[in-house]
């Protein structure tokens, strides 16, 4: 009953609904940004927490607190996966960013709160060869950057965190999208609400209210539009809302965002593409980007020595790569820093390179790579066939970013809306219900001529 309601959610009701998602969480940042005040509220005068205006157990036990209501009140799924995506910054709060069970924080306790609760998915018949490869590549690239790590004597948590992702992901790409309203409907108020928060505290490079990572803001923001752009989300004011997204968008000062923004808007003006069509445009868009990218930040006063780090960061990847072909480094380590060292000064201690598949080839080696590439191309292929909007515009922005970014990291937003997106772009796709929740049918064909019209007997007298 209540997946029904949400998929008969009606266009006028959608901006009320995302007005009140967002006054939540705006209520929800006070309480955690004031927690110390709420504690000397709650203490009674003579405890410790009245006297010194409150501590960091107090701001658990809310915060827990609030958690088991939530769970109490059985949500629909959709809702705990969105939930799940509002927390992995842990709105400001250093409790929810701390380990909660293991390495688990709880945004993934939220993950496989969910996972318990979505239905078993059905047997899904006459489904693509590409289809068929997209779970079986994604649990072998896992596999064997865990194992790789391991051989490297490296810490395998972070994979641990990322296979959470990866589930959440083949429970979405084999059952039903029902969720997906709701989840673009989250997203966009959260992407609302860091932007107007960020804009009012006067940050001079958009960072959001508890994000703190421009490009984490800006796919933040790119996930919030693409279900504008799509018509996936329709209300009153949709384009206004885009024009203030894009506008955010600009505010993060992130040449890979505006990148990625550019693709995604040529992308959603392009009838159809194959996916050697789209590889090659990430690709052209690529060099023309790498040509550009001087005069645009000379033009928009940006770090143009940035170029040249992520640059050094990419070759020292591919050498590192090159000394340990098979297993790599382990996943996020760099056994050799010895290039950059030549090349640049003031080097933090580690600099992983800047770039998803030349990262992945440093931490797990040339297998790893394969079977990463494997993955994504079993993956375009269904999401560009089926033309779902934002799955397909998000996907494109994340792949595009991954060309200056690692975008495949534990903690990392980007990575779970990414999961997230696609797992809904695969998902079957509901019937669309009639106003009163039934399944309207088709009309019956038209009957030959010289036949006898349904319900007629040959023969009888009318």
């Amino acid at each position: 009953m209540r997946h029904r309601v949400m998929r008969n959610l009606s266009r006028d009701a959608a901006l009320p609904l995302v007005g009140a998602v967002t006054g939540l969480l705006l209520l929800m940042y006070g309480l955690v940004a004031h927690s110390d005040l709420v504690a000397g509220l709650l203490a009674s005068p003579e405890s410790e927490a009245a006297q010194a205006g409150g501590d960091a157990g107090w701001q658990v036990a809310l915060l827990v607190g609030a958690v088991a209501v939530v769970a109490a009140l059985l949500p629909p799924p959709g809702v705990l996966l969105a939930a799940a995506v509002v927390m992995v910054h842990g709105l400001g709060s250093a409790a929810l960013t701390a380990p909660v069970m293991g390495p688990l924080l709880a945004s993934d306790l939220l993950l496989l709160v969910y996972l318990v609760r979505v239905p078993a998915p059905p047997r899904q018949e006459g489904r693509g060869a590409a289809r068929r490869l997209v779970g079986p590549s994604l649990a072998l690239f896992l596999g064997w950057s865990v194992l790789a790590t391991a051989i490297a004597g490296a810490s395998v948590t972070p994979l641990l965190r990322i296979a959470v992702y990866a589930a959440v992901f083949l429970a979405l790409s084999r059952r039903g999208t029902s969720e997906r309203r709701v989840v673009y409907g989250v997203v966009l108020c959260y992407a609302l609400v860091n932007l107007a928060g960020g804009v009012l505290q006067g940050q001079t490079r958009l960072v959001g209210l508890d994000i703190g990572d421009p490009a984490q803001t800006g796919a933040l923001l790119l996930a919030a539009l693409c279900p504008l752009l799509s018509g996936e989300l329709r209300f009153t004011g949709r384009w206004v809302v885009a024009a203030a997204l894009l506008g955010g968008i600009f505010l993060t000062q992130t040449r890979g965002v505006w990148f990625a923004a550019a693709v995604m808007l040529l992308v959603w003006r392009m009838p159809r593409l194959s996916p050697v069509q789209l590889v090659t445009l990430l690709l052209g868009m690529a060099v023309l980007g790498f040509k550009i990218v001087d005069s645009v930040s000379q033009r928009f006063g940006l770090n143009g020595d940035s170029v040249g780090y992520r640059v050094h960061s990419i070759v020292n990847g591919i050498r590192d790569g090159l000394a340990n072909p098979v297993f790599g480094s382990g996943w996020g380590e760099i056994s050799s820093m010895e290039y950059l060292r030549q090349h640049l000064s003031d080097l933090p201690e580690e600099v992983r390179p800047y770039n998803l598949f030349v990262s992945v080839f440093t931490f797990t080696g040339v297998p790893g790579l394969l079977l990463l590439t494997l993955f994504l191309a079993a993956l375009l292929g269904p999401l560009l066939a089926a033309r779902r909007g934002a799955p397909l515009l998000f996907t494109v922005a994340v792949l595009t970013m991954s060309l200056s970014e690692m975008t495949f990291f534990a903690g990392s937003m980007l990575t779970l809306l990414f999961f997230v997106y696609a797992g809904l772009g695969l998902g079957r796709e509901d019937a669309p219900p009639s106003g009163d929740g039934s399944v309207k049918k088709e009309n019956p064909p038209p009957p030959r001529r010289g036949s006898a019209p349904p319900g007629h007997v040959a023969g009888a007298s009318p």
